[in-house]
């Protein structure tokens, strides 16, 4: 709405699209651990049924060379310097362009989205995750688990990871090996394990950034509110 509301400044028009199918894991806590649906396992093995990406084609939306100077503020073949000077049908554009003004708006000279500190915890606590003793215990017994049932994989990953099961669409090895991934993660608790172990090591993270994460959480709250007056505004 806030770049759609720029354009117009310029006699330009902005077509809001209609949001894409949802894709991709359901929540950012769906498959952190692997998969751990017995029916999804024998549907959709690894894959993601009709929430996979593959089968929702993204159609980026088609600008014409003024929206996409106003949008970006950026003249094709110019440098930066002669960009801060750019006018198109006579009014200024702004620094960035709409896209980057629509930003100021909601997040001010801040990140807009989700904070660096969150997201570098989310990547930080997992891998630290990975080298815990009960976890790598519980890895083990989960192999052992599936190697009894045929299979030779030292931990989730590298079965979610498996090369052979990358293509478009399930095949029947895929269905039975993801299968017996989630059997195993449950005669083992390895979910429940990784899930505590991770959650106990983020709350530490957290006790050692009180200040870092209550600033991104305001910053969040702030964005919310931004966005929920512009939506209200239309």
């Amino acid at each position: 709405m806030l770049r759609k509301k720029c354009l117009q400044r310029f006699g330009l028009d902005y077509a809001i699209r209609p949001a894409d199918p949802p894709t991709g894991p359901r929540t950012f806590l769906d498959r952190r651990y692997g998969l751990t649906d017995q029916a999804e396992a024998a549907a959709n093995g690894y894959h993601l049924g009709d929430r996979d990406p593959r089968t929702h084609p993204v159609h980026p939306p088609q600008f014409s060379a003024e929206q996409q100077q106003v949008l970006t503020g950026r003249l094709p073949g110019k440098t930066g310097a002669d960009d801060s000077a750019l006018q198109v049908n006579g009014v200024p554009v702004p620094l960035g362009g709409c896209y980057d003004e629509a930003k100021r708006a909601l997040a001010g000279p801040g990140e807009l989205g989700s904070s660096a500190v969150a997201r570098q915890a989310n990547f930080q606590t997992f891998k630290a995750s990975l080298s815990v003793p009960q976890v790598t215990q519980a890895f083990e017994a989960w192999s052992g688990c599936m190697k009894d049932k045929g299979y030779s994989y030292p931990n989730p990953m590298d079965a979610i990871g498996d090369s052979r099961f990358l293509g478009d669409s399930p095949t029947p090895p895929e269905l039975q090996v993801a299968t017996a991934d989630v059997t195993c993660k449950q005669q083992v608790n390895l979910i429940d394990t990784w899930f505590a172990v991770e959650t106990s090591l983020q709350k530490e993270l957290i006790a050692r950034q009180q200040a870092d994460f209550t600033a991104a959480l305001a910053a969040k709250t702030e964005q919310l509110a931004k966005a929920d007056a512009v939506l209200r505004d239309q």
